[in-house]
């Protein structure tokens, strides 16, 4: 049986833990509010930059291809018809830390999921968050290209962070002439929740498009192609630094509902322990009262 020491050792351990908890679900929440009013603030225009690009999709691709059977800077963004199959790349966006509940989990398994599905190609990697590089680093895997890294920038993303992301993945997407480009995250649906997404990024794919749209009747100075080119590089940073945000939102909501539960089971636990405490004292007690009255009946016999 452990001792009244030890137990009181436990006890002051616990609330020593809850109390680092409690405040780390006070910071979260604080800093949770500011997280929503960036995130919300980014979507009109990550919304409206999507809408702008798809009116000239179809013109964009009805421009004449080059003879040399290659594709058009714009092709490759939408259909990518000259990709390679055998090469692909993952932008993955976990947290920098832990206590989070599953909101790291989730991510990294999904992303090792893809991993999988994808070990016979070469993979090109884009981590945001100390725990996915991390996780990441751990695989080892000669197929794996840690192309781009970007830690501890939360919860203080800004436009910059997208930005430098954004180059990056273009970048690689081009020269290295990719098939496809799967970015995965946590959307944030609510205080209680968030949502898992896994979404393909590059060729572009209008989810909320539902038919096809016909050929404009703008025109376009230095040029189509040109504009095009300016606008898409906007459009996918625009999307990143929503993305960004989103990620941003549902960790510290993640972090502040996992504090709070762990806040709670401590509570409990002090309570079991302390209710452990007085039936050891009570014992205690009583074994004392009874070597007290049997020193007295010896007396007495």
């Amino acid at each position: 049986m452990e001792s009244l020491r030890d137990i009181r050792q436990n006890i002051k351990a616990i609330k020593s833990t809850q109390q680092i908890m409690q405040t780390m679900k006070m910071i979260s929440n604080a800093r949770i509010k500011k997280a929503q009013e960036a995130m919300v603030a980014a979507r009109p225009f990550a919304q409206k930059m999507l809408e702008m690009v798809d009116d000239l999709k179809q013109d964009i691709l009805a421009l004449p291809q080059p003879d040399d059977g290659s594709e058009t800077w714009a092709g490759r963004i939408f259909v990518n018809r000259t990709g390679d199959a055998n090469k692909v790349g993952l932008i993955v966006i976990t947290g920098d830390k832990g206590l989070t509940g599953s909101f790291n989990a989730v991510v990294l398994r999904s992303a090792l999921a893809f991993l999988r599905e994808n070990k016979d190609k070469e993979i090109f990697v884009f981590a945001i968050g100390k725990k996915g590089r991390d996780f990441l680093n751990r695989l080892k895997m000669p197929n794996l290209h840690l192309v781009y890294e970007s830690v501890g920038i939360f919860p203080k993303v800004s436009y910059v962070h997208a930005d430098l992301l954004g180059d990056a993945v273009l970048k690689t997407f081009i020269q290295e002439k990719l098939g496809s480009v799967t970015l995965i995250y946590n959307d944030f649906k609510s205080m209680a929740s968030q949502t898992l997404r896994r979404t393909q990024w590059l060729p572009f794919d209008f989810d909320q498009v539902q038919k096809e749209k016909e050929e404009s009747d703008f025109e376009f100075e230095p040029g189509m192609l040109e504009i095009f080119k300016i606008l898409v590089p906007r459009l996918m940073k625009a999307n990143l630094y929503r993305v960004l945000l989103e990620s941003q939102a549902a960790n510290l909501a993640a972090t502040m509902n996992a504090m709070d539960a762990a806040s709670k089971n401590a509570g409990e636990l002090v309570t079991a322990l302390g209710v452990k405490l007085n039936k050891v004292r009570q014992a205690g007690i009583t074994n004392e009262i009874l070597d007290i009255v049997n020193g007295a009946e010896a007396l007495n016999n």
